[in-house]
């Protein structure tokens, strides 16, 4: 994908977007549909392997928010199971619709995630920052080296603690109170380093006139005719589900019974079916600009 060719906000509310449509309906249709065009933008993007690595330490929150729905309520009509009384939960009783209800808000979360995820891969840190800019330029000037100094210490730590175990200090050995005496100094040294770091950042910042006048740019964000359309598909897909739901086929009853899936008919799966062709647009538009 040739993200820069898009402007930053585009792709930036984007995935901003999943999260709101995912918060606005609990109707399992939509928010498969959802689900379906997340995945399918994390895979053209080329975000799929880092979703599974976060999903390798994020699946046991999505387990737990069933686990602790499950056991919490109480409502529902279609009993399951009902057992023995539990400290702190009171009487076991597990219900269908609870247990629907608990996969639902998983799959929300789910959606917020890999969304997430997306913002993390089309949109690079440099361009976040220098989109925040616009609106706060300081505070993105102190995130910028706030980033910069995280890798930057680092690396200090690590050829220090080389220079100094080439002396003899050894970082493992002796007391507790000892091995903190060892990683004081070490410290000590980084301070001081990091002052000296910021006294030559701030030359540099006023050799460029930082603070004398409006704020330039390297790189300039430019607005094209496929923002338009991805901004005029967006604001489609938000009002399409805005109007379903007044509607009242983008809801979803689980007390104290299921509502039928299809309540609405027709209205229901098709629009389902209408969103998540809207919101697939998005990385069409972006694929075939690439191309």
């Amino acid at each position: 994908m040739r993200l820069e060719r898009f402007h930053a906000a585009t792709l930036a509310v984007y995935p901003l977007l999943l999260i709101v449509l995912a918060m606005i309906t609990p109707h399992p249709l939509y928010l498969a549909a959802l689900l379906a065009v997340t995945l399918y933008a994390l895979r053209a993007g080329g975000g799929a392997k880092s979703m599974l690595r976060m999903m390798r330490f994020t699946w046991p929150f999505l387990l737990i928010i069933l686990i602790l729905n499950v056991l919490i309520s109480k409502n529902g009509a279609t009993v399951l199971y009902d057992g023995p009384r539990l400290p702190l939960f009171g009487t076991l009783r597990i219900t269908l619709e609870a247990v629907l209800f608990g996969l639902i808000m998983a799959l929300r979360l789910f959606i917020v995630l890999a969304a997430c995820n997306l913002y993390i891969v089309w949109l690079s840190p440099d361009r976040a920052l220098g989109l925040m800019a616009k609106w706060a330029g300081r505070s993105a000037v102190v995130a910028m080296l706030t980033a910069r100094l995280i890798p930057y210490l680092s690396e200090q730590a690590k050829s220090v603690g080389e220079v100094m175990q080439t002396r003899g200090v050894r970082f493992q050995e002796g007391s507790t109170r000892e091995r903190l005496q060892k990683h004081s100094r070490m410290l000590n040294v980084l301070l001081i380093s990091s002052l000296e770091g910021s006294w030559q950042v701030a030359e540099a910042m006023e050799a460029r006139g930082f603070g004398s006048r409006h704020r330039s740019s390297y790189s300039r964000e430019r607005f094209g005719g496929s923002d338009w359309l991805t901004w005029a598909v967006m604001l489609a897909a938000l009002a399409v589900l805005l109007l379903l739901a007044d509607l009242g086929a983008a809801a979803y009853e689980f007390y104290p019974r299921l509502t039928p899936l299809l309540a609405e008919g027709s209205l229901t799966w098709g629009g389902a079916l209408l969103l998540g062709a809207l919101l697939a647009t998005v990385p069409l538009l972006i694929q075939r600009r690439s191309n």
